[in-house]
């Protein structure tokens, strides 16, 4: 055989090699990768079940999201929407190990979290979710009875990860300043009463500019929680005591107040909503700005009519 002829046949070789990578490469890819949500519609998805820490169960009532386990209360709907945007969006899944002994590398055990999503016919689907992928757009996870580990296009660790705080309507007050007919703001001995009709405010009786109205009543309605508190506490030190009535006769009450902390730390400030009996921790400078407000109304407009 010639020097030629053996070059030839070397390349011809290295090429066949070339292919046949490929080829299993090609079939590989294709057989390996999947849609795991493909078969759920999440229009049609009734109960979202989470286990990590405590077990998580939320349901959909009436087009609402409700936190039915380990508490009952509303959920926070932004943070359901987007777990169920990213299952939506049918991300793909390509396998990345076979063997479950493999698992402890991607973060996959009996104690990372547990997803199962389940639609009202009883169609569902369930995943241990491990963790992110190094690029952050997405991560592990294990299909329920599967032993493969897959590499999913979405992130939805940070989504199932959160703590039940996070599941938790933020939102203290379910109604808007335009359905407040009246409001009652007491600072120890002194009332101010504002009453509202279309876009006339008074304020113990006198008129006052109605964006100067709305700001003190927008600061207590459109305020957020930053955290939960579920056991009982001694509710001493009330700063601002309130009561909201709306247009339609409902009747809310509540009041702003702190505890006694430690020394040298700061206090920390609390609301009590009567409407779900719930009290809320609140930012720290809330009865200050209401004080505040309150106090710049009664020397701006009040004041003169009682002298």
């Amino acid at each position: 055989m010639s020097k030629s002829t053996k070059i030839l046949v070397g390349v011809l070789v290295v090429l066949g090699i070339i292919y046949a990578i490929q080829r299993i490469t090609s079939t590989t890819s294709t057989t390996q990768s999947s849609r795991p949500f493909a078969g759920i519609d999440t229009s049609k998805v009734e109960s979202i079940h989470i286990d990590f820490g405590p077990q998580i169960d939320l349901q959909r009532s009436g087009g609402l999201w409700k936190i039915t386990s380990p508490i009952r209360f509303d959920a926070a709907t932004s943070q359901v929407n987007m777990l169920l945007s990213r299952v939506a969006a049918n991300p793909s899944a390509t396998v990345v190990a076979d063997n479950l002994s493999d698992s402890s590398a991607y973060g996959i055990g009996s104690s990372s979290p547990f997803l199962k999503l389940a639609e009202a016919n009883g169609k569902s689907v369930s995943v241990r979710v491990g963790d992110v992928s190094p690029d952050f757009n997405g991560c592990y996870i294990q299909l329920a009875g599967k032993n493969k580990i897959m590499e999913l296009s979405a992130n939805i660790r940070t989504l199932v990860g959160q703590s039940l705080s996070n599941w938790r309507e933020k939102k203290i007050f379910n109604f808007g300043t335009s359905e407040i007919e009246a409001a009652d703001f007491a600072l120890g001995d002194t009332l101010y009463h504002f009453f509202h009709r279309d876009t006339l405010w008074r304020v113990n009786g006198t008129d006052v500019p109605e964006m100067t109205a709305r700001n003190v009543v927008e600061s207590l309605v459109g305020t957020t929680a930053l955290g939960f508190v579920d056991s009982t506490i001694d509710e001493s030190g009330t700063l601002v005591d309130f009561g909201i009535t709306l247009s339609n006769r409902e009747h809310i009450t509540g009041r702003i107040f702190e505890l006694t902390e430690p020394k040298g730390s700061f206090p920390q400030i609390y609301l009590l909503n009567s409407a779900n009996h719930q009290v809320y921790i609140v930012s720290s400078t809330l009865a200050s700005d209401i004080e505040q407000a309150l106090r710049m109304i009664y020397s701006d407009y009040l004041i003169n009519k009682r002298s």
